[in-house]
Parts: structure tokens; sequence; C-alpha cells
């Protein structure tokens, strides 16, 4: 009796995967898919964003609260241009005590999970989780060989540590109740994976887990751990693509290192919207994210791009926007045209562009935009920094331009002036050499010739008659130097 009861147990816990829609577990990892979702307007997700959600295993989000609200959405079909106002009352958000408690659940040790959860000691491993583990233990133990490689390499040349793991007997060292790979128990994905498949038959989907910039570092190696023993992940931020100024970038770049596979979805994004409908050039910009807190970073962050002129993008809060406008003022001063835009792709979405100081008026206008309309995240363009998006730098290119044709006017009439000298000069220096009146018949001859006043015909006799006295001592200068040759001849 005690034989068939325990012969009738191993079969129901062989079939237990198909019992509750698990499915045998997968040799192949998991994989990472990074799921934009809607800035504002809900009605712009898309059928791959609906797959990547509801298909997904574990869907990481920046808040549980949102993302589940947002699911509760989709599922009800209430999609609108309206902002996402999250309710109140919790029951609202689409989650129960088993997504809270999971949260801890997951990323506990598996000392502090074998006491929160007696029955993870309990579960029934069957031959197909166990052949899983098997599998994965051998990936793992070849990864971890690899990555010794690397450091080791003279090392393990010489152990050869690849044959001897090959050699091993893994049937008589693994014990189902203690096997852990990537630092999950056997237990605990079996235990895992149910929570999984009753989250999808209660609710449509997988379950949440908390992903935010406080605890990303943290959660990063038992989310990679998940990827590793084969469960589809979901990566998302409350509104926009994660990894850009939002959490997700540290994942992704661990989830490379450790070769695991990443989808990405094309979606929303605060900055492709702002670029493509504020007019200015498109083909070089810097994304500067939300900048610096302190005063003198900000200036400094600013200001490098005076002497590289291009267009910028930020965000900022709107508790912090003014204080920004007048910062960007400062270093590019009010006659620089800007773009600047809040509750994008909504409902009441509203754009300005023009001046800074104009914009700077107009968002201190309570009777043009209300302080209550400032909500979210305010994105704000900066057009390159040149003379066809700022007037003051437009003047004081056309001021110096001026000072610079002044300078060179001045300049051709002195050379002109000179020329004239030169070429008088000459014609009275020729006049000179053949004339042999007096002074001031020369005078009367060379007012007349070159049409020049009495004064300057006067101070080009008195160059001219100092020439030829340099020229009579040269002449007699070299008589004597000849006359001596001759002598020592």
């Amino acid at each position: 009796m005690i034989r068939f009861a325990t012969r009738l147990v191993r079969q129901f816990s062989s079939k237990i995967d198909e019992i509750i829609d698990i499915g045998k577990p997968s040799l192949s990892k998991g994989i990472l898919t990074i799921c934009p979702t809607p800035i504002g307007n809900l009605q712009d997700w898309t059928p791959r964003q609906d797959k990547a959600l509801f298909e997904a295993d574990v869907i990481a989000c920046e808040d549980t609260r949102i993302t589940g609200f947002l699911i509760k959405m989709i599922k009800n079909k209430k999609l609108s241009n309206e902002q996402l106002a999250i309710p109140e009352n919790p029951k609202e958000y689409d989650l129960d005590d088993d997504d809270f408690s999971i949260q801890d659940v997951i990323f506990d040790s598996t000392k502090q999970l074998q006491l929160k959860l007696p029955e993870l000691n309990q579960q029934e491993i069957t031959a197909a989780d166990f052949n899983f583990y098997k599998q994965k233990k051998i990936e793992e133990m070849k990864e971890r060989v690899t990555q010794e490689v690397k450091k080791q390499k003279e090392y393990l040349s010489e152990q050869d540590p690849l044959n001897f793991m090959g050699k091993q007997d893994y049937e008589e060292e693994m014990n189902p109740s203690e096997f852990e790979v990537y630092g999950l128990t056997a237990p605990f994905m079996v235990y895992l994976k149910t929570k999984i498949a009753v989250a999808k038959k209660r609710k449509g989907r997988g379950i949440l887990i908390s992903c935010h910039k406080f605890n990303e570092e943290k959660r990063i190696d038992r989310i990679i751990a998940m990827l590793k023993m084969g469960l589809n992940i979901t990566l998302v931020c409350d509104a926009g693509t994660p990894a850009i100024s939002d959490p997700g970038y540290q994942l992704v770049n661990k989830c490379i290192e450790r070769n695991v596979k990443i989808e990405v979805i094309p979606g929303p994004s605060a900055i492709s919207v702002a670029l493509s409908t504020c007019g200015f050039p498109t083909e070089n910009f810097s994304f500067l994210g939300f900048l610096s807190k302190e005063q003198h970073d900000r200036d400094e962050n600013l200001r490098f791009f005076i002497k590289q002129p291009r267009t910028l993008v930020l965000f900022e809060s709107p508790s912090r926007v003014h204080q920004t406008l007048l910062t960007i003022e400062k270093i590019f001063g009010e006659t620089q045209q800007l773009w600047i835009g809040f509750e994008l792709t909504k409902k009441f979405e509203k754009k300005i562009r023009g001046k800074c100081r104009e914009v700077y008026e107009m968002l201190t206008d309570p009777k043009i935009i209300r302080p209550s309309h400032l909500k979210g995240e305010v994105t704000i363009i900066i057009a390159p920094y040149t003379t066809t998006y700022n007037d003051e730098l437009k003047a004081e290119q056309f001021s110096t331009g001026n000072k610079q044709n002044e300078f060179y006017e001045e300049e051709e009439e002195n050379i002109e002036n000179l020329i004239k000298n030169v070429e008088a000069l000459q014609v009275a220096q020729a006049f000179g050499e053949k004339f042999h009146g007096t002074d001031r018949e020369f005078n009367e001859v060379l007012q007349k010739a070159l049409r020049i006043s009495k004064t300057k015909a006067t101070k080009l006799i008195v160059e001219v008659r100092h020439m030829q006295r340099i020229e009579q001592n040269l002449k007699k200068i070299k008589e004597r130097v000849g006359e001596q040759e001759e002598y020592f001849k």
C-alpha cells in the first residue's frame, strides 16, 4: 500500500508541470526584453509591446504600482490620450499580496528563504526539473571555468580543468534538495515557476518585481540568474524607454557581459518627440539629461557648448525649470532661441519656441501658463549657439565686422597715399636730374605737373636734393676707390 502511494505521488509529481501549465523547463537561456511604455498617450501602445509585456515570466518595473495600473488599463482597453493618473486605492493597481511578498522572496538569500518559506524544503522535484538543473549546473560550471581561463590562463592550462570537469559523475554528486545554480535552488525555481503560472492564469501576466535606481545594482545578479535559468524578463520604466535617462543601463551592461540575449522594442521617447517638432538642426545634437543641482557644474556644462555649437536636449523638473532658463540666459544670452515642451503626447500638451527671455516670461505669467500645467518631466531644447539662432551674437559679429572693415579701409587709404607719394617722388627725381633752374622754378613745375600744393612740392624738392647729394658722395667714393686700385697695381 505504501509503495503504491509513493508511486502515485511520483506520477503526480511528474505531471505537475502539465497540471499548473508550466511546461517542461527549457534548456535555453531566457531573454531580456527592453520594452518602452507611452510617455503620456496610452494610444501609442503597440501589439509588439503588448506581447512583450503579457508573455513575460517576470516584469521588472521602475514602479510596480504604475506598471500594475498600466497593465490594468491595457487589459480593460481603456487607452486614451489623457495622463495616466495613479489611483490612491492600491486595489486598483492590479496588485495583490503575492506581488508584494514575491519581492522579498526572490531577492533574499537562500538561507533566509528556507527560514521564511519552509515549504521550499518540501517541494517535490520532478525528473524533468532534475535533468534541467543538471544541464544548468554543467553550463554554470563551464561558464565559471571560462571566466577562470581568462584570469589564469597559465594555471588552467596546466590543470586542464575542462577535461577534469567532463570526467566528473554528476549523478552521484547532485542532491535535488540542495541543488543550486546561479544562486537559485531547485525548490525555489519550482516555487517561482508555480507563482508565475498562477499569476498568468489569474491575472494574464507574469509576476512584477521592482528595479529602480535605488535597488538596481543589488538586484542585477538575481535577475541575471533568473534569465540564465530560462525565465523571460521584460524591463519597463514608468514612461519612455528604459536605460535612456531611466534605470536599466546597469542591468543591460551586465547582461552583455554575461552573454544574455537582449531584445529591444523601439517606442516612445521624449527626446525624439521634441527633436522632431522643435525645428532646430538635428544632424548633430547632444543629450544632457538632467543638469546638476550645483550651479557651478550647470554653468560649466552649458558653457562648454559655446565653442562647440550644436543642438542641446535636456530634461528638467517643473520646480527647477525657471532657474534653468535663467542659467541658459546667463550663458547664451536672452535672445538665444530655445524650445520647451511638457505634457508631450497628452491631451493638454504644450510646446513653446522663442527667445530665452520671452519663454521665461511666458512660463512665469499665470495668465499664459498655469503652474498646475507644469507636470512631469519638462523637455528643453537649446538651438546651436550661432548667429542664426542668437540675435546678440549676430549683432556682436556685425559690430566686429564693421570695425574690421573700417580698419581695412584705413589701411587701403594709407597704402594708396604711400603709392602716390612714391610715384610723386620718382617723377620729381626724374625732373630734378634734367632741370637746371632754381628751386623756386622747380617748385612751380612740380605743382603744375603733379597737381599738388606748394608745401608738398617743397618737401619733394628737399628729398630730391638730398638724394642727389647722396649720389654725388657715392660717386666721389667710387672714384677714390678706383684711384687707389690703380696705384696698387
